[in-house]
């Protein structure tokens, strides 16, 4: 139903007196399938609605391409993204109260904005803006290279302010940002902010940079400046198709359901080896479309655990600092040797390198987790609290005609 404007949104749009598509509607939310929503961050509108699964079920009114601005009154849009996930997160639950409003409205209203800061037929180059708006200039884009596998850096003053004076070359280098990220134990990763390519060309140098700091040595084989590695990255040499097995197929054997900030993928197959490839493939295809991946490279990976929950905990996690590093994502994945009792496992990714100039970047993977990660066989359930009888699971939720499934928690 339509709804009342709020006084926040009229502040934000002072021009606007009508909004024809703003509604509020009742939040649906399953213990088990969450909202069954595949939403964006963003901190011009909210929450942008990019599918909407079919269980639990929504509202008509929240559907693809409209964004949630609010949530029990408290506004979400013109918040940064931190701040959206955590009030978001504050009042996800069933029949909360959302507000909604069509992203093409949205834009509507910001361009309706800045027109009357500045009318643009009163500019000088008012003629060169409107050729230029006929033009789609690269979008900026961001990309985490982590420093290792689940690890942190710990540098004392000196050698950090080394390190940062080296990202100050690659960012002067290739006209971008390169700044590192930290948590709570230390340096985790770098992060490039620019054009997608910027970022392309500058990401084996942080690599180098990387791994200079890393073996405290000089990796690079062409002339080096005081820095201590090569700012003459070699060309990439062609890519052309490989020879896949005809059993690794394009399966789409996933689907995503939403968690507060988080997202779990859940996979399936007719063996478990299937089903935990497919979960990997989901995890790649959440980062970018995989359909637009191309076969032309193969990454190998092997993961250890000590049982399966933590088998596949680290196979996700091998790939994933993979594609941190390599920035290869895969389209399809082999699981090669699973063995299930001594909980070890090889795989194999096909793919390509990305390159944000050809794939779509979708939503940052920060981390695997552990939490409600699920393991299903035809007659048990394996989580974090133990293994029990499928039986026992009364809220369980079974994909007809494949015997294994897994659930994984994403932290994005």
């Amino acid at each position: 139903m339509a709804t009342a404007v709020p006084a926040w949104l009229s502040e934000r749009f002072p021009g606007r007196k009508e909004w024809s598509t703003l509604r509020s509607c009742k939040l649906r939310v399953d213990a088990e399938l969450g909202a069954g929503l595949d939403m964006e961050e963003s901190s011009e509108n909210g929450y942008l609605v990019e599918s909407v699964a079919d269980k639990p079920g929504q509202d008509d009114v929240l559907k693809a391409g409209v964004a949630i601005i609010g949530i029990n009154g408290e506004r979400l849009l013109g918040l940064q993204e931190d701040q959206i996930g955590e009030v978001f997160g504050k009042h996800f639950k069933q029949d909360a109260e959302i507000l909604l409003a069509s992203a093409s409205e949205l834009r509507d209203a910001e361009e309706d904005a800045e027109e009357e800061e500045t009318k643009p037929e009163e500019l000088a180059n008012y003629e060169l803006l409107k050729r230029a708006r006929k033009t789609e200039p690269e979008q900026p884009a961001t990309v985490k290279i982590p420093v290792g596998r689940a690890t942190a850096w710990r540098l004392d003053d000196a050698t950090m302010a080394d390190l940062q004076s080296d990202l100050a070359v690659v960012a002067e280098t290739f006209q971008l940002s390169a700044q590192p990220r930290f948590n709570e134990a230390g340096m985790e990763s770098i992060v490039l902010n620019g054009l997608p390519s910027a970022i392309a060309r500058a990401r084996s140098e942080v690599v180098s940079v990387l791994n200079y700091y890393r073996d405290g040595r000089n990796l690079s084989a062409g002339s080096t400046g005081d820095y201590g590695y090569s700012t003459c990255a070699p060309a990439a040499a062609p890519e052309t198709a490989i020879q896949v097995p005809d059993h690794v197929r394009d399966l789409g054997q996933y689907q995503y359901h939403d968690h507060t900030a988080d997202i779990i993928v859940q996979a399936w197959g007719q063996t478990r080896a299937e089903a935990f490839a497919q979960v990997v493939v989901g995890m790649f295809n959440y980062m970018s479309e995989v359909d637009k991946v191309e076969l032309v490279q193969v990454v190998e990976v092997e993961a250890k655990g000590h049982d399966l929950l933590d088998l596949l905990f680290h196979l996700l996690d091998e790939f994933l600092y993979m594609f941190g590093t390599d920035m290869v994502i895969c389209r399809r994945v082999e699981i090669v040797s699973f063995d299930e009792e001594k909980f070890h496992i090889k795989a194999k990714g096909y793919g390509e390198r990305m390159d944000l100039k050809k794939h779509e970047q979708g939503t940052e993977i920060k981390a695997i987790t552990m939490h409600m990660m699920k393991i299903i066989s035809p007659d048990t359930v394996l989580t974090e609290h133990g293994l029990r009888a499928s039986s026992e699971d009364t809220d369980l939720k079974r994909v007809e005609g494949f015997p294994h499934e897994a659930y994984v928690l994403l932290d994005i």
